[in-house]
């Protein structure tokens, strides 16, 4: 796995995929390191100030309500849950029975060895939402940042694991330690893939992410995410999901269901031989023929790559169209 060291000393939101990858440049990471290979960029000490750190992971904690849905308590200690380290929240009028973090028991939870994980935290966070609008503009796709944060020597907060999706991985605070482990299946997606575990001793690169640093990893690779001693951390994944030729089949057959009649009609499960061989031989004309048909694969491809969808943003008091993002 290639390591380079940061072109910049700090990283601006503004910056987006370009300003992590530095001295990487963007068009060569999209040409020749996307979904292929790993990549290691070694970043000055305190290089994501301003962006997320200690401080502003305190105030999105304050300021946001403990939605089961967005904050998570992974192998925490002695039973305790995110409902054990939450209370009612204050208020005057009795609408549902929402809760917040109380600092003390997170506080205990985290030391006893959790980790606690914060998914869509770019939603809570506006110089987090720039950096990943900036990123799906580059990449043409959605992109989530998941937030993980643990106070050193915590539990090993997830198995040895792939994730279906590529991502970045951001050491906003602290240290990590990761091993990988190369795939074990070829571009192994979700569900549909049940790849072996990496064979012992299986590792292609094992060592310290540092405050500053960033890594990429494609989908389908193997890695391993443990606390260092009395380190505390917070880190970040920007993770994305990339349209696959399983996608483009997808979109091909939505296509056939609208032009051909047969691709709508149901399995002929009791007709007999001869009638559901006619069938058959009918189905994969249409199948042969669109597979052949010269730029219609091209062009469900490009609705494919037409970006990810809009973030909301909104213009009170006025209304109005307002520039969302890509699409």
């Amino acid at each position: 796995m290639d390591t380079l060291i940061a072109g910049a000393a700090h990283c601006a939101a503004a910056d987006g995929l370009a300003g992590l990858l530095s001295p990487l440049t963007e068009s060569a990471f999209l040409r020749h390191r996307l979904g292929v290979e790993p990549v290691l960029i070694r970043g000055r000490e305190r290089r994501f100030t301003g962006l997320f750190g200690w401080s502003q992971l305190n105030e999105v904690l304050a300021s946001h309500r403990a939605d089961a849905a967005r904050v998570h308590l992974v192998r925490s200690a002695d039973g305790m849950s995110l409902a054990s380290c939450s209370e009612p929240v204050p208020q005057l009028a009795r609408r549902g029975r929402p809760t917040r973090l109380r600092p003390d028991r997170l506080q205990e939870a985290l030391a006893a060895g959790a980790t606690l994980v914060v998914d869509g935290v770019e939603e809570l966070h506006a110089p987090l939402r720039d950096l990943v609008a900036e990123v799906e503009r580059s990449l043409g796709a959605l992109v989530q940042a998941n937030l993980y944060v643990n106070l050193g020597g915590a539990q090993q907060g997830f198995h040895t694991h792939w994730d279906d999706h590529d991502v970045l991985i951001l050491q906003a605070e602290g240290t990590k330690r990761w091993d990988i482990h190369p795939p074990t299946t070829e571009h192994p997606v979700g569900v549909l893939s049940n790849p072996p575990r990496p064979a012992a001793g299986a590792v292609s690169w094992s060592g310290e992410l540092t405050d500053g640093d960033v890594l990429y990893l494609p989908r389908g690779w193997w890695h391993t995410v443990r606390a260092v001693e009395g380190a505390p951390s917070a880190h970040l994944t920007l993770g994305t999901r990339l349209p696959s030729a399983g996608d483009l089949l997808r979109r091909l057959l939505v296509h056939l269901v609208g032009e051909h009649g047969i691709v709508r009609q149901d399995l002929p499960r009791f007709a007999d031989a001869e009638r559901a061989d006619g069938w058959y031989a009918a189905l994969r004309r249409v199948l042969a023929d669109a597979a052949a048909e010269p730029g219609l694969l091209e062009k469900l491809a490009a609705e494919l790559d037409a970006g990810a969808p809009a973030r909301p943003r909104f213009s009170l008091p006025h209304g109005g169209p307002v520039e969302s993002g890509p699409r």
